[in-house]
Protein backbone atom coordinates (compact mmCIF):
# COMPACT_ATOMS: atom_id res chain seq x y z
CA UNK A 1 0.00 0.00 0.00
CA UNK A 2 1.95 3.45 -0.58
CA UNK A 3 0.98 6.14 1.13
CA UNK A 4 1.27 9.89 -0.67
CA UNK A 5 3.18 12.87 -0.06
CA UNK A 6 -0.03 14.90 0.19
CA UNK A 7 -2.08 12.24 2.51
CA UNK A 8 1.36 12.57 4.88
CA UNK A 9 1.36 16.40 5.10
CA UNK A 10 -2.62 16.35 5.63
CA UNK A 11 -2.23 13.79 8.23
CA UNK A 12 0.91 15.90 10.05
CA UNK A 13 -1.16 18.99 10.02
CA UNK A 14 -4.37 17.93 11.40
CA UNK A 15 -2.11 16.15 14.39
CA UNK A 16 -0.29 19.15 14.46
CA UNK A 17 -3.63 21.78 14.69
CA UNK A 18 -5.17 19.17 17.23
CA UNK A 19 -2.37 19.40 19.39
CA UNK A 20 -2.70 23.82 19.06
CA UNK A 21 -5.62 23.29 20.03
CA UNK A 22 -5.36 20.70 22.75
CA UNK A 23 -2.78 23.26 24.28
CA UNK A 24 -4.13 27.08 24.15
CA UNK A 25 -8.01 25.60 24.60
CA UNK A 26 -7.91 22.14 26.50
CA UNK A 27 -6.70 23.77 29.71
CA UNK A 28 -8.91 24.73 32.40
CA UNK A 29 -9.29 28.39 33.17
CA UNK A 30 -9.00 29.64 36.45
CA UNK A 31 -12.35 30.68 38.44
CA UNK A 32 -13.97 32.29 41.18
CA UNK A 33 -12.78 30.03 43.98
CA UNK A 34 -10.08 28.28 42.44
CA UNK A 35 -6.09 28.51 44.03
CA UNK A 36 -3.43 30.68 42.55
CA UNK A 37 -0.96 28.11 40.80
CA UNK A 38 2.30 28.09 42.04
CA UNK A 39 4.51 29.22 39.26
CA UNK A 40 7.94 31.03 39.89
CA UNK A 41 7.84 34.27 37.04
CA UNK A 42 11.10 35.94 36.03
CA UNK A 43 11.82 40.16 36.03
CA UNK A 44 14.30 42.47 35.79
CA UNK A 45 16.82 39.90 36.84
CA UNK A 46 15.11 38.25 39.94
CA UNK A 47 13.18 35.63 40.31
CA UNK A 48 9.66 35.13 42.66
CA UNK A 49 7.81 32.11 43.43
CA UNK A 50 4.23 33.60 43.53
CA UNK A 51 3.59 31.71 46.50
CA UNK A 52 5.86 34.00 48.32
CA UNK A 53 3.22 37.13 47.86
CA UNK A 54 0.57 34.95 50.01
CA UNK A 55 -1.07 36.89 52.46
CA UNK A 56 -1.44 39.95 50.23
CA UNK A 57 -4.23 40.83 47.56
CA UNK A 58 -2.63 40.61 44.56
CA UNK A 59 -3.91 41.37 41.03
CA UNK A 60 -1.73 38.97 38.30
CA UNK A 61 -2.03 41.01 34.94
CA UNK A 62 -0.97 39.08 31.65
CA UNK A 63 -0.39 41.82 28.99
CA UNK A 64 2.22 42.37 26.32
CA UNK A 65 4.48 45.18 24.76
CA UNK A 66 2.85 44.60 21.47
CA UNK A 67 -0.96 44.65 22.48
CA UNK A 68 -3.06 47.09 21.39
CA UNK A 69 -5.91 46.76 23.98
CA UNK A 70 -3.04 46.17 26.63
CA UNK A 71 -1.44 49.10 26.15
CA UNK A 72 -5.35 51.03 26.21
CA UNK A 73 -5.72 49.35 29.55
CA UNK A 74 -2.21 50.03 30.79
CA UNK A 75 -3.18 53.61 32.33
CA UNK A 76 -6.01 52.34 33.66
CA UNK A 77 -4.15 50.00 35.46
CA UNK A 78 -1.44 52.23 36.54
CA UNK A 79 -4.57 54.93 37.74
CA UNK A 80 -5.89 51.94 40.02
CA UNK A 81 -2.99 51.29 41.51
CA UNK A 82 -1.83 54.23 42.37
CA UNK A 83 -5.22 55.06 43.79
CA UNK A 84 -4.91 52.15 46.08
CA UNK A 85 -1.59 52.86 47.43
CA UNK A 86 -2.44 57.04 48.04
CA UNK A 87 -5.40 55.65 50.04
CA UNK A 88 -6.40 55.08 53.47
CA UNK A 89 -7.74 51.81 53.29
CA UNK A 90 -6.27 49.40 55.86
CA UNK A 91 -5.66 47.04 53.45
CA UNK A 92 -3.64 49.06 50.94
CA UNK A 93 -0.06 48.33 51.81
CA UNK A 94 -1.09 44.75 51.48
CA UNK A 95 -1.61 45.27 47.86
CA UNK A 96 0.29 44.46 44.75
CA UNK A 97 0.23 44.37 41.27
CA UNK A 98 1.93 41.26 39.39
CA UNK A 99 2.07 41.84 35.62
CA UNK A 100 3.49 39.24 33.35
CA UNK A 101 4.09 40.12 29.59
CA UNK A 102 4.17 37.63 26.75
CA UNK A 103 7.24 38.65 24.86
CA UNK A 104 9.15 37.45 21.88
CA UNK A 105 12.23 38.53 23.08
CA UNK A 106 13.33 41.88 23.83
CA UNK A 107 13.02 44.43 26.25
CA UNK A 108 10.01 46.21 24.95
CA UNK A 109 7.91 45.23 27.82
CA UNK A 110 10.70 47.39 30.07
CA UNK A 111 10.10 50.37 27.99
CA UNK A 112 6.28 50.19 27.00
CA UNK A 113 5.95 49.46 30.76
CA UNK A 114 8.23 52.56 32.05
CA UNK A 115 5.94 54.89 29.29
CA UNK A 116 2.44 53.89 30.79
CA UNK A 117 4.02 54.33 34.81
CA UNK A 118 4.16 50.51 35.76
CA UNK A 119 5.49 51.32 39.26
CA UNK A 120 5.19 48.40 41.28
CA UNK A 121 8.00 46.38 41.69
CA UNK A 122 6.71 42.69 40.68
CA UNK A 123 7.21 43.08 36.65
CA UNK A 124 8.05 39.78 34.69
CA UNK A 125 8.27 38.28 31.19
CA UNK A 126 7.13 35.17 29.49
CA UNK A 127 8.20 33.68 25.99
CA UNK A 128 5.33 34.33 23.33
CA UNK A 129 6.29 31.13 21.89
CA UNK A 130 7.12 27.89 23.95
CA UNK A 131 6.46 26.88 27.36
CA UNK A 132 5.45 29.19 29.31
CA UNK A 133 4.14 28.11 33.06
CA UNK A 134 2.19 31.55 34.23
CA UNK A 135 -0.11 31.75 31.18
CA UNK A 136 -0.89 28.15 30.86
CA UNK A 137 -1.19 27.32 34.75
CA UNK A 138 -3.45 30.44 35.00
CA UNK A 139 -5.44 29.49 32.00
CA UNK A 140 -5.27 32.59 29.72
CA UNK A 141 -6.36 32.28 26.33
CA UNK A 142 -6.15 35.92 25.32
CA UNK A 143 -4.77 39.20 27.05
CA UNK A 144 -5.26 41.23 28.41
CA UNK A 145 -6.08 39.25 31.45
CA UNK A 146 -6.02 39.64 35.41
CA UNK A 147 -7.00 37.92 38.11
CA UNK A 148 -7.76 39.15 41.85
CA UNK A 149 -6.04 36.97 44.44
CA UNK A 150 -7.25 36.68 47.80
CA UNK A 151 -4.65 36.74 51.21
CA UNK A 152 -5.59 33.04 51.22
CA UNK A 153 -4.14 32.63 47.61
CA UNK A 154 -7.72 32.04 46.25
CA UNK A 155 -9.21 34.04 42.57
CA UNK A 156 -12.11 36.13 43.61
CA UNK A 157 -12.94 38.26 40.23
CA UNK A 158 -11.76 37.07 37.02
CA UNK A 159 -10.69 40.38 34.88
CA UNK A 160 -12.32 42.70 37.58
CA UNK A 161 -13.08 46.35 36.20
CA UNK A 162 -10.23 48.40 38.09
CA UNK A 163 -12.52 50.68 39.73
CA UNK A 164 -14.15 48.18 41.28
CA UNK A 165 -10.74 46.62 43.03
CA UNK A 166 -10.81 48.59 46.48
CA UNK A 167 -15.03 47.84 46.48
CA UNK A 168 -14.51 44.19 46.21
CA UNK A 169 -11.85 43.62 48.50
CA UNK A 170 -13.57 45.98 51.58
CA UNK A 171 -16.45 43.64 50.65
CA UNK A 172 -13.43 40.76 51.76
CA UNK A 173 -12.24 42.57 54.56
CA UNK A 174 -15.69 43.13 56.59
CA UNK A 175 -16.37 39.37 56.08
Amino acid sequence: MKVSLNTVVTIFLVVLLGVMVWYWYGRSELVFGDEMPDVTLTGKGYELDLLDLKGNYLLVYFWGSWCGPCRQQNPRLVKAYEDIKDSDYSWAEDFEVISIALETGGEAWIRIGDQAGFSWPYQFVEPRFGNHPAYYNFGVNSIPSSFLIDRLGRIVSVNPSYSNISRIINRLESN
